[in-house]
């Protein structure tokens, strides 16, 4: 699906038509849709690595996503994707909020002193372990 930037991706303030484009159940591409298409991200649903990821949107960022229910929203995590998978590292800090209804998308980036426990560079492994031991 094709997304308009209206709270933009940080240090890409010129990307504003992007294409969401789904790779499997848990991993997206987010493809910049201007120019020679660059840049392309990564990204992961947060609860595929974490059941704890939770946060209140703020206002202003729901009134400019145009979101009436939270079921229109879908919440994507960047993911800096290395070799092997488990060396790998998501932004916690700063997720990106989808209105699947309106085709809207934001950058969010979260109080720390309010999510201390999210980081911006988390490696993958921290939580694969942690979903290992539960098992």
């Amino acid at each position: 699906m094709d997304y308009k930037a209206v709270m933009p991706i940080l240090g890409f303030d010129d990307v504003t038509q992007l294409r969401l484009v789904p790779i499997d159940d848990i991993f997206y591409r987010l493809e910049n849709r201007e120019k020679d298409g660059a840049p392309s991200f990564t990204l992961i649903r947060p609860e595929a690595l974490r059941s704890d990821y939770i946060f209140d949107l703020p206002q202003s960022a729901a009134e400019a996503l145009g979101l009436e229910k939270a079921e229109e929203a879908m919440v994507l995590n960047i993911m800096i994707v290395d070799t092997p998978l488990e060396n790998s590292h998501v932004n916690f800090v700063a997720p990106l909020v989808f209105n699947t209804k309106n085709g809207k998308m934001a950058q969010v980036v979260l109080d720390a002193t309010r999510h201390p426990d999210y980081g911006v560079a988390e490696p993958i492994s921290k939580f694969l372990s942690t979903q290992k031991s539960a098992s």
